[in-house]
């Protein structure tokens, strides 16, 4: 299972060999709205989620996405549910949260 911690922008190509190794058309992913980084692939955004913590993110940072090939992105993820924070579905209910994350995935992938 191929997950990579993304710090610099990833060609479209690069994208497509991730996405290949479950959906075919999507990439699932985590990133971390402090450190402004993202981790990508694996079969559950939980394996994504995983890598960045053992790389150093609290987790109280990090929320799960999907990209597509299409560079469509959906903000659902069951890493997402977080009573506590106040986000109580799989989607991010906050749209700052959102834009924040829209920025730093777009900084990353085309």
């Amino acid at each position: 299972m191929k997950i990579k911690i993304i710090k610099e922008k990833i060609s479209q190509n690069e994208l497509e060999e991730l996405a290949r190794e479950f959906y075919v058309d999507m990439v699932k992913g985590a990133v971390d709205i402090d450190k402004e980084i993202i981790a990508l692939g694996g079969e559950w955004h939980m394996d994504a989620n995983q890598v960045l913590i053992d790389d150093g993110s609290s987790q109280r940072n990090i929320w799960g996405f999907n990209i597509y090939l299409d560079n469509r992105i959906e903000f659902i993820s069951l890493i997402n549910i977080r009573p506590l924070d106040n986000n109580r579905t799989l989607e991010i209910e906050d749209s700052a949260i959102r834009e924040k994350m829209s920025a730093i995935i777009r900084r990353y992938i085309k």
